[in-house]
């Protein structure tokens, strides 16, 4: 007698039949499930982030000038001032104290280490369309502290709030290579420089490396004030200007 083969259940086909059409949903549904949870984690991390930085903001004022620009004139005479300066912008800017991510990009110019700085409010809607307040300096140069000192009060200021477009506080030493190593972070981030605000002395074919004519950039460079009382006033009408162009939600 030859044994028969099993047959396989009826309600085995139907559990195979169902998994099959099943799986596919679970794992869309998986998926939407965790991209939700991960956004909510991102959304409530950035509330905390903001909330932070909004403890940390300060009014513009001619105490926090006078204190960075005094301070900032003894760096800029030292003998290593292309490393301090950029420390104490660092330093100063950083999540601790204003609660900003500071941006330190290194690079060898004139046989020292040299660093550009950036920090930034990036923009909810159009992250890549930039305002951006530029301080170039160069070692001995003490005149740079006043315009160094009003671009630490107004980024203190508009700490941790919303923009609809870039607001970028930015700075480089006056060295060979500077403007191309900004260029590049620029154009690998795909950054459109819209307005862009110089605290001193244009630097050289800074306009041509960047592309600002073809970009259409609005450029101003303003004289800078002379006195820190002066200065009070001008960071004031900056912060309004730039909190204009860039917009807030």
């Amino acid at each position: 007698m030859t044994d028969s083969p099993p047959q396989a259940s009826p309600h085995a086909g139907r559990w195979i039949r169902a998994a099959l059409v099943l799986f596919p949903a679970g794992t869309v549904l998986l998926g939407i499930a965790s991209f939700g949870i991960w956004q909510w984690k991102k959304d409530r991390e950035a509330d905390r982030s903001f909330k932070y930085a909004l403890a940390l903001k300060r009014d513009i004022s001619l105490g926090g000038i006078e204190k960075h620009a005094n301070l900032l004139r003894d760096v800029l005479k030292q003998t290593d001032a292309l490393q301090a300066v950029p420390g104490y912008l660092q330093s100063t800017m950083g999540e601790e104290n204003m609660g900003y991510a500071v941006r330190r990009d290194r690079y060898e110019a004139a046989g020292a280490e040299c660093s550009n700085i950036d920090a930034e409010l990036a923009g909810k809607q159009m992250p890549y369309d930039v305002t951006m307040i530029l301080v170039p300096y160069g070692a001995g140069e003490e005149s740079a502290a006043l315009g160094l000192a009003t671009m630490l009060s107004i980024a203190h200021e508009v700490t941790g709030l919303p923009m609809l477009r870039t607001l970028r506080f930015a700075t480089l030493p006056r060295v060979p290579g500077a403007v191309e190593k900004m260029a590049e972070r620029l154009r690998g981030e795909g950054d459109r420089v819209k307005f862009l605000h110089v605290l001193g002395p244009m630097p050289e074919r800074l306009e041509e490396v960047w592309g600002l004519k073809a970009l259409g950039t609005a450029i101003e460079t303003p004289a800078l004030p002379s006195t820190p009382m002066d200065a009070v006033t001008f960071a004031k009408a900056l912060r309004d200007k730039v909190l204009a162009q860039t917009g807030q939600p």
